[in-house]
């Protein structure tokens, strides 16, 4: 009875341990390698060979070390997949113009295989900024900003940071489309100086790099 008692409880606590975690490596457990990326500013999306013909396995462990010249990289686990079936996964985690290293593992219950292959990651560098080129007061308190639309197709919208005199940079408007050249700024008033700077935005909210500031005066 008690050995019964004994194999229940076990496993429950198993039941209860979340799949980021194994406590013993299985050098028995398959190895997940033939890894294939693509990789984008913010994200990585990775494909594995099918793992289906292996019963034993629960799932699959990732892990991502940032890269650390001259250092040791240090891996962290970043997720699994409790799915042996699965042979995708995507890192929307992740910074433009950084080096990665990613590895995978296999796991069954609270074992794990070593870890697979290591796959380097260089994402790409942010979106180029935005050519601001000109400022000019319209009118007594109006103030026109002209830009250079972004070439890149992903872009969809601007927005624009004023800073009033010597305060501080603050968020303005929103411009939507991603040809649209200008923007129009009717808040400003008389014997103040306006800069502006402009930031383009994706559809996953990914900006480019900030925009040089022009500044001009309302007389």
């Amino acid at each position: 009875m008690r050995k019964l008692q004994k194999i229940v409880l076990s496993l429950f606590l198993v039941s209860l341990v979340s799949p980021l975690f194994a406590f013993f490596t299985d050098i028995n457990l398959p190895k997940v390698v033939g890894v294939k990326k693509v990789v984008d500013r913010s994200s990585v999306g990775f494909e594995w060979p099918s793992l289906e013909k292996y019963p034993n396995i629960t799932g699959i462990n990732i892990y991502r070390a940032k890269a650390r010249p001259g250092l040791k990289q240090v891996y962290t686990k970043i997720d699994s997949i409790a799915n042996r079936f699965a042979t995708h996964y995507v890192d929307t985690s992740i910074e433009p113009n950084t080096k990665y290293f990613y590895t995978f593992t296999t796991y069954s219950g609270l074992s794990e295989s070593l870890y697979g292959e290591i796959v380097p990651v260089k994402t790409m560098p942010p979106y180029k900024k935005v050519k601001v080129l000109s400022i000019k007061v319209v009118f007594k308190d109006t103030i026109k900003i002209l830009w250079v639309p972004s070439p890149e197709p992903q872009i969809y919208k601007y927005k624009i940071f004023r800073k009033k005199d010597n305060l501080r940079w603050a968020y303005l408007d929103t411009v939507k489309g991603r040809l649209y050249p200008e923007y129009i700024d009717t808040t400003a008033f008389r014997g103040h100086t306006y800069s502006y700077r402009v930031v383009a935005y994706d559809a996953n909210e990914m900006p480019s790099i900030i925009s040089d500031a022009l500044t001009a005066k309302v007389k």
